[in-house]
């Protein structure tokens, strides 16, 4: 029993560090498109309010479509779901390049530009959602419940290698023409070709060696749903603010950069990866050592992240050189670092273990929220102050202190 035990743990291992690759992927084509579209947007005339409306839409499809996949993960498998949500991010990408391909051929301006531009990010936000729950369903599935806080820190170091690995993406092939066309603007959607091509990649990697797991749930209770209880809704409420906070950082980033020290398109391409690079970074290395030995609570994890937040938020606001905002940069992402494996450990262990997909693809809800919400509040904040969007989120942080010492810790059961 002993030795069946072990291989399964290793058939588990092996798993867990196949979806690590699969969500890197996953996560840089995430990270391309935040990195690319402000450019982009500016370089066909829009608003920042406008360019980040597009955003905010986009991530309302998230909030809707993702605890539907989830729970269909439950059903089908993970694996099926994890294949609809890669193959979407790719047809949708294609789509999007398309019609900013028009638009910047003239076929196709202002409004109705902005209109196709929409409906393609639309898309692939309702079917490119299907990757995260499955992908945080599939963690949960393949780790007891005493590692769980571990598997959701290898979760979020790998989400966050792939943030990494999208600004280097772009700030690397930003300024390459493969369109081999004299207009500028079409070298902005080189990063968005080669996501593409590594996101078939990726989906050739999950149909060889991922195997197809699903909840082992009886007929009695197969629809069963994780209950929404007053734990869960106070740890969404917590996540939502996190997440909004953390996603106006995001929006603002390359604007708040190109304004404050003048830079072109292409030095804000790059300025802003090696930005948001930074704070990434920061966030691996907490959740491949701390958050790896630590066993405690896992709500904990987002206790310890408020001052590192709050620190954040003052050294952009207050900074004298360019040297303090990756100093901000840096302390966001250790704060992230800690935060989001609590958060999805927490949620993941608010429900019983055959609704897996069902909880994680509930909790997925305040990190689409958030960044629906996010986008659209820093566009409103930007447009009045570039210093309002940081001030805005200081009383947010401090807002999930009170909140998270109302919520219990879950307990393995």
């Amino acid at each position: 029993m002993k030795n069946k035990s072990h291989e399964a743990s290793k058939e588990d291992s092996k798993i867990l560090y196949g979806l690590m690759l699969t969500i890197i992927f996953v996560s840089m084509g995430q990270s391309v498109y935040w990195q690319t579209m402000p450019i982009i947007g500016r370089e066909f005339g829009f608003s920042e309010m406008e360019i980040n409306t597009v955003v905010s839409i986009s991530a309302t499809m998230f909030i809707i479509f993702t605890p539907f996949w989830g729970r269909l993960s439950d059903k089908i498998g993970r694996k099926s779901v994890l294949l609809i949500g890669l193959t979407g991010y790719v047809l949708s990408n294609i789509i999007f390049l398309f019609s900013a391909s028009i638009g910047l051929l003239g076929y196709i301006t202002g409004f109705s530009l902005l209109f196709v531009l929409l409906v393609s990010r639309i898309i692939n936000s309702a079917v490119g959602a299907a990757s995260r729950p499955a992908t945080g369903a599939y963690v949960a599935d393949v780790t007891s419940l005493e590692e769980r806080s571990s598997g959701m820190g290898k979760f979020g170091a790998a989400n966050n290698i792939g943030t990494i690995l999208g600004p280097i993406l772009v700030g690397s092939i930003i300024g390459i023409n493969v369109f081999n066309s004299k207009i500028e603007g079409f070298s902005l959607l080189t990063p968005l070709v080669v996501m593409s091509l590594l996101m078939i990649v990726a989906i050739v990697f999950v149909l060889l060696f991922l195997p197809n797991k699903k909840s082992t749930v009886s007929n009695a209770v197969e629809n069963k749903r994780p209950t929404l209880n007053y734990n869960m809704k106070l740890l969404i409420s917590i996540g939502v603010i996190i997440f909004t906070a953390f996603a106006i950082v995001q929006s603002v980033t390359a604007y708040y950069i190109q304004d404050r020290f003048s830079l072109s398109l292409d030095e804000t391409a790059r300025s802003t990866a090696l930005l948001l690079g930074t704070m990434a970074f920061t966030a691996i290395i907490v959740q491949l050592t701390f958050v790896q030995r630590f066993k405690g609570p896992s709500l904990d994890l987002i206790k310890y992240s408020i001052p590192l937040f709050i620190a954040s938020s003052l050294l952009i606001l207050f900074s004298p050189s360019y040297i303090y905002i990756y100093s901000g940069m840096a302390c966001m992402g250790l704060g992230m670092g800690l935060a989001s494996p609590g958060y999805t450990a927490s949620a993941s262990l608010n429900a019983d273990p055959d609704s897996q997909g069902a909880a994680v693809g509930l909790a997925m809800v305040a990190p689409g929220l958030g960044f629906a919400l996010g986008p659209f509040l820093s566009g409103l904040l930007y447009s009045s102050s570039m210093d309002l969007p940081f001030l805005f989120i200081l009383p947010l942080f401090i807002s999930v202190y009170f909140i998270s010492s109302k919520l219990e810790a879950p307990k393995p059961s």
